[in-house]
């Protein structure tokens, strides 16, 4: 068996960029003061409104993920 280094999916602005499930994903580690709410992970999809924005900021960036 070879020893491989385990891949780490990329990031930008605070999320990780999963191609394979088409998502970005952020860990929020400390609790949202102003809502009283607990710390999370946000999914967002890209085919969703913001995931389009975050896909077309970080395209020049990270094309690697779309080629094939």
């Amino acid at each position: 068996m070879e020893n491989q280094m385990p891949f780490q999916l990329p990031t930008y602005n605070g999320y990780t960029i999963d191609k394979r499930l088409r998502q970005f994903r952020k860990v929020a580690h400390e609790a949202h003061e102003a809502h009283g709410e607990f710390p999370g992970i946000e999914f967002i999809e890209f085919n969703s409104k913001k995931g389009q924005e975050l896909l077309a900021e970080i395209q020049e960036y990270f094309d690697f993920l779309w080629e094939e």
